[in-house]
């Protein structure tokens, strides 16, 4: 596997609509036209996670955690099958794993869950046949199969924690390869229609801070889910 590999969020800021998707699909494809490979990580359109709390609601006032999970968890899903047909459409070959395809394990409460595990393999084997890999944030599973999503935010730790994990896979100064970036598409940035996306505009992305750029995740907030890795980690070693 050659060149960068770069882990990008896109957020529901930047896919409120399919034709966002499409505009999000054209900058994913500007990485991979300039030698990297792209581990996308998409959340919900925006809107959608909200009105899918609404319908688990409509049905009771505390609906079974589960399968509010499964119900907030098609939301990501969607996302991330139109990422890949929108990929497909403009000739760029990608894959789309879901939570089991990824080995995205968690654990914790069905609705605020933790990562514990991802399954590096199947990731890396998937971008040894293709240059990009869609992937839906927010989603795991459980030791027991069961779907659950990490909580509000949880596209954010989701790319956070695949970069932690991708990142010792990368080593700097081996070829092309240069150490893990991780950034999101710039947000609140108008779709622009499809014969005007920029494939040209510089570098890949990086993550923004929140009140310099505007972005979802500035350092603070980076360096408050990386705390929370850790943590994660310290508690893992001690079992």
């Amino acid at each position: 596997m050659s060149g960068d590999l770069i882990v990008l969020k896109f957020g529901g800021s930047v896919l409120r609509d399919e034709l966002h998707v499409r505009a999000v699909a054209e900058e994913v494809a500007g990485c991979v036209r300039r030698g990297s490979r792209v581990v996308a990580v998409v959340s919900a359109l925006e809107g959608t996670t909200d009105a899918l709390l609404a319908k688990a609601a409509a049905y009771s006032s505390s609906p079974n955690p589960f399968a509010t999970a499964q119900l907030l968890a098609t939301g990501e899903l969607a996302s991330a099958a139109l990422l890949g047909l929108a990929l497909d459409s403009i000739g760029v070959r990608a894959e789309t794993l879901d939570a089991a395809g990824a080995g995205f394990r968690t654990e914790g409460e069905p609705l605020d869950s933790s990562p514990v595990a991802v399954d590096l393999p199947g990731v890396v084997d998937a971008l040894g046949r293709v240059r990009a890999v869609v992937v839906p944030g927010f989603v795991g599973r459980d030791e027991r199969g069961r779907t659950t999503v990490l909580g509000r935010g949880g596209s954010d730790l989701t790319a956070l924690f695949l970069a932690q994990r991708l990142g010792g896979l990368v080593p700097p100064g081996q070829g092309r390869r240069r150490p893990l970036r991780v950034g999101p598409l710039a947000p609140r940035r108008a779709a622009p229609p499809l014969r005007d996306a920029a494939l040209g505009r510089g570098p890949c992305p990086r993550w923004h801070d929140r009140a310099a750029q505007g972005g979802p995740l500035g350092p603070r907030a980076q360096a408050g889910v990386r705390g929370r890795l850790a943590g994660r980690d310290r508690s893992l070693a001690r079992r």
